[in-house]
Protein backbone atom coordinates (compact mmCIF):
# COMPACT_ATOMS: atom_id res chain seq x y z
CA UNK A 1 0.00 0.00 0.00
CA UNK A 2 1.12 2.90 -1.04
CA UNK A 3 2.06 5.89 1.33
CA UNK A 4 0.57 9.44 0.93
CA UNK A 5 2.29 12.16 1.00
CA UNK A 6 1.87 15.54 2.13
CA UNK A 7 3.55 18.13 0.05
CA UNK A 8 3.31 21.06 2.41
CA UNK A 9 5.13 18.77 4.99
CA UNK A 10 7.41 17.76 2.45
CA UNK A 11 8.34 21.23 1.69
CA UNK A 12 8.88 21.95 5.17
CA UNK A 13 11.40 19.46 5.92
CA UNK A 14 12.75 20.50 2.16
CA UNK A 15 13.18 24.18 2.53
CA UNK A 16 16.08 24.36 5.38
CA UNK A 17 17.85 21.04 3.66
CA UNK A 18 17.93 24.09 0.31
CA UNK A 19 19.44 26.48 3.03
CA UNK A 20 21.59 23.94 4.75
CA UNK A 21 23.20 22.49 1.52
CA UNK A 22 23.54 26.34 0.31
CA UNK A 23 25.64 26.92 3.24
CA UNK A 24 27.70 23.96 3.33
CA UNK A 25 28.39 24.69 -0.41
CA UNK A 26 26.46 21.56 -2.12
CA UNK A 27 25.02 23.42 -4.82
CA UNK A 28 24.10 20.79 -6.97
CA UNK A 29 22.43 19.04 -3.76
CA UNK A 30 20.75 22.38 -3.29
CA UNK A 31 19.73 22.39 -7.21
CA UNK A 32 17.67 19.46 -7.08
CA UNK A 33 16.17 19.97 -3.41
CA UNK A 34 15.13 23.32 -5.36
CA UNK A 35 13.66 21.44 -8.50
CA UNK A 36 11.69 19.02 -6.03
CA UNK A 37 10.15 22.01 -4.51
CA UNK A 38 8.74 23.88 -7.65
CA UNK A 39 7.96 20.62 -9.11
CA UNK A 40 6.03 19.60 -5.97
CA UNK A 41 4.66 23.46 -6.20
CA UNK A 42 3.67 23.08 -9.61
CA UNK A 43 1.81 19.39 -9.38
CA UNK A 44 -0.18 21.16 -6.63
CA UNK A 45 -1.54 23.63 -8.76
CA UNK A 46 -2.49 21.61 -11.58
CA UNK A 47 -4.15 19.32 -9.23
CA UNK A 48 -5.97 22.41 -8.10
CA UNK A 49 -7.11 23.93 -11.67
CA UNK A 50 -7.51 20.61 -12.99
CA UNK A 51 -9.38 18.77 -10.32
CA UNK A 52 -6.92 15.77 -10.02
CA UNK A 53 -3.39 15.48 -9.48
CA UNK A 54 -0.59 14.45 -12.32
CA UNK A 55 0.63 11.78 -10.51
CA UNK A 56 4.60 10.63 -10.55
CA UNK A 57 5.08 10.42 -14.19
CA UNK A 58 4.94 14.03 -14.09
CA UNK A 59 8.43 15.41 -13.87
CA UNK A 60 10.02 19.24 -13.61
CA UNK A 61 9.24 19.64 -17.24
CA UNK A 62 5.83 18.39 -17.74
CA UNK A 63 4.76 19.98 -15.00
CA UNK A 64 6.22 23.30 -16.45
CA UNK A 65 4.59 22.84 -19.75
CA UNK A 66 1.65 22.41 -18.42
CA UNK A 67 1.30 25.14 -16.32
CA UNK A 68 2.00 27.28 -19.13
CA UNK A 69 -0.50 25.92 -21.27
CA UNK A 70 -3.04 26.51 -18.44
CA UNK A 71 -1.74 30.22 -18.18
CA UNK A 72 -2.25 30.32 -21.59
CA UNK A 73 -5.71 28.93 -22.20
CA UNK A 74 -6.82 31.54 -19.83
CA UNK A 75 -9.75 30.20 -18.33
CA UNK A 76 -8.36 30.52 -14.79
CA UNK A 77 -7.47 34.25 -14.94
CA UNK A 78 -6.00 33.76 -10.69
CA UNK A 79 -3.46 31.44 -12.34
CA UNK A 80 -2.64 34.06 -14.91
CA UNK A 81 -2.30 37.08 -12.34
CA UNK A 82 -0.55 35.05 -9.46
CA UNK A 83 1.90 32.84 -11.28
CA UNK A 84 2.48 34.22 -14.88
CA UNK A 85 4.15 33.61 -17.89
CA UNK A 86 7.40 34.96 -16.92
CA UNK A 87 7.91 32.68 -13.61
CA UNK A 88 7.11 29.31 -16.00
CA UNK A 89 9.20 30.62 -18.44
CA UNK A 90 12.38 31.26 -16.00
CA UNK A 91 11.75 27.89 -14.79
CA UNK A 92 12.26 26.66 -17.91
CA UNK A 93 15.40 28.43 -18.69
CA UNK A 94 16.98 27.54 -15.13
CA UNK A 95 15.96 24.03 -15.46
CA UNK A 96 17.49 23.66 -18.65
CA UNK A 97 20.66 25.49 -17.27
CA UNK A 98 20.41 22.45 -14.52
CA UNK A 99 20.32 19.89 -17.24
CA UNK A 100 22.95 21.62 -19.34
CA UNK A 101 25.26 21.21 -16.38
CA UNK A 102 24.72 17.52 -15.55
CA UNK A 103 25.40 16.79 -18.88
CA UNK A 104 28.56 18.66 -19.36
CA UNK A 105 29.95 17.11 -16.34
CA UNK A 106 30.11 14.39 -18.19
CA UNK A 107 32.95 15.22 -20.80
CA UNK A 108 34.31 19.03 -18.83
CA UNK A 109 35.61 20.64 -15.73
CA UNK A 110 32.16 22.60 -14.34
CA UNK A 111 33.90 25.35 -12.36
CA UNK A 112 32.48 26.22 -8.66
CA UNK A 113 30.91 29.58 -9.56
CA UNK A 114 28.96 27.95 -12.06
CA UNK A 115 27.45 25.58 -9.49
CA UNK A 116 27.27 28.80 -7.04
CA UNK A 117 25.19 30.58 -9.42
CA UNK A 118 22.78 27.70 -10.62
CA UNK A 119 21.82 27.52 -6.89
CA UNK A 120 21.61 31.07 -6.20
CA UNK A 121 19.38 31.42 -9.35
CA UNK A 122 17.16 28.65 -8.22
CA UNK A 123 17.03 30.01 -4.54
CA UNK A 124 15.71 32.99 -5.88
CA UNK A 125 13.18 31.19 -8.25
CA UNK A 126 12.06 29.10 -5.39
CA UNK A 127 11.05 31.93 -3.41
CA UNK A 128 9.19 33.87 -5.83
CA UNK A 129 6.94 30.71 -6.69
CA UNK A 130 6.51 29.98 -2.95
CA UNK A 131 5.36 33.79 -2.78
CA UNK A 132 2.96 33.09 -6.20
CA UNK A 133 2.47 30.31 -5.16
CA UNK A 134 -0.02 31.46 -1.64
CA UNK A 135 -1.04 34.10 -3.53
CA UNK A 136 -2.34 31.82 -5.66
CA UNK A 137 -3.70 29.57 -3.44
CA UNK A 138 -5.37 32.67 -1.08
CA UNK A 139 -7.37 33.80 -4.28
CA UNK A 140 -8.07 30.16 -5.31
CA UNK A 141 -9.60 29.62 -1.85
CA UNK A 142 -11.71 32.85 -1.89
CA UNK A 143 -13.05 31.97 -5.78
CA UNK A 144 -14.27 29.14 -4.37
CA UNK A 145 -17.22 29.59 -2.27
CA UNK A 146 -19.62 27.65 -1.25
CA UNK A 147 -22.07 28.88 -3.68
CA UNK A 148 -19.69 28.89 -6.17
CA UNK A 149 -19.45 25.51 -5.81
CA UNK A 150 -22.86 24.48 -6.01
CA UNK A 151 -23.28 26.59 -9.28
CA UNK A 152 -20.43 24.46 -11.01
CA UNK A 153 -21.90 21.42 -9.53
CA UNK A 154 -25.40 22.35 -11.57
CA UNK A 155 -23.77 23.13 -14.47
CA UNK A 156 -21.80 20.05 -14.54
CA UNK A 157 -25.42 18.03 -13.35
CA UNK A 158 -26.91 19.98 -16.37
CA UNK A 159 -24.18 19.41 -19.05
CA UNK A 160 -24.60 15.91 -18.50
CA UNK A 161 -28.15 15.55 -19.19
Amino acid sequence: MKKKTNSRKLIKKLIPKAGLALKNEFYLETSWIISTIIETRLKSIITRVEGKNPGTGYNLDRCVKRVKYLIVKGDHLILSKEIGLLLVDAIRVWKNSRNKILKDMSEKHISRQRFAALAQEGIVLMQEMNGSYKKFKSGWVKSITPATAQQKMKTENHEQV
